[in-house]
């Protein structure tokens, strides 16, 4: 029989750096991308896909213009987290609010063989609105003047929805979902004092994305100064897991060995 056994003396104190979780909600399945129902008042229909109307590859605006080729398929190849979002803020000693900013890569293939990158929102326009050189696709949740966006609420039993885009310059740069709940939500439940505590952080885990999407018809829209432009109607769908932890950061100073 061998082996070596540590007397407790030779033991050290070993201090750990971590953070105490004290409330947790998990959001399942979240869809952080659609529209609203365009037949319900704001906030209180069901969530749709988002309508894209991609403009069809070799076409170009016109009285009559050419249809150019169709899309074929849409794929999601990065959904690309703004850096320092998703983060979290409380509202007064009642609700929070996550807010998620974010781009989408899309991956567009068409009828012709010939396969696009669109970044969005940046490469979107309003109908009417078309930039020569920048517009990829067109969408109602811009504005007619095609600077302003068109937020997208929802509103379900205590929690509230909101979806708009960005703006940057003379395009825009993301997405911004924030969904807003109330602070019992979470398990366990968060006392007062534990609110208060100034040193109270958060963790924003989002994972298992997903998104759906449907290729409709060929449509013309308008491009603006009286011309149309074909594009394809694409209904597209984003969703993820959104998980929030509350805590706050310990030190803890345990006896052990460290290894090298």
């Amino acid at each position: 029989m061998s082996g070596t056994v540590n007397p407790v003396y030779d033991w050290q104190q070993i201090e750990i750096f971590t953070r105490q979780i004290l409330g947790k909600k998990a959001f399942q399945d979240v869809c952080t991308l659609w529209q609203e129902n365009s037949g319900q008042q704001s906030g209180n229909g069901a969530k749709q896909p988002m309508r894209l109307y991609i403009v069809n590859d070799g076409a170009c605006p016109g009285v009559s213009p050419a249809a150019g080729s169709p899309v074929k398929s849409v794929k999601l190849c990065k959904r690309a987290a703004v850096p320092d979002y998703p983060k979290n803020t409380i509202t007064g000693t009642k609700k929070t609010r996550i807010i998620h900013r974010y781009s989408l890569i899309l991956l567009t293939e068409y009828e012709n063989g010939e396969f696009r990158v669109i970044t969005l929102p940046r490469q979107l326009s309003a109908p009417g609105s078309y930039r020569k050189g920048s517009t990829m696709a067109f969408c109602g949740m811009i504005s007619t003047d095609g600077q302003t966006s068109v937020p997208q609420r929802m509103n379900d039993t205590g929690c509230s929805e909101k979806l708009a885009i960005i703006p940057e310059g003379n395009s825009f740069s993301a997405f911004e979902y924030m969904l807003t709940f109330p602070l019992n939500a979470f398990e366990p439940a968060i006392s007062p004092v534990e609110l208060e505590n100034p040193g109270l952080k958060s963790t924003i885990i989002l994972s298992n994305l997903r998104y759906e999407t449907d290729i409709i018809e060929p449509v013309t829209v308008p491009a603006g100064e009286g011309s149309l432009i074909w594009t394809t109607a694409v209904d597209l769908m984003v969703y993820e897991d959104i998980t929030i932890k509350l805590g706050v950061d310990q030190d803890i100073i345990v006896q052990g060995l460290s290894e090298p």
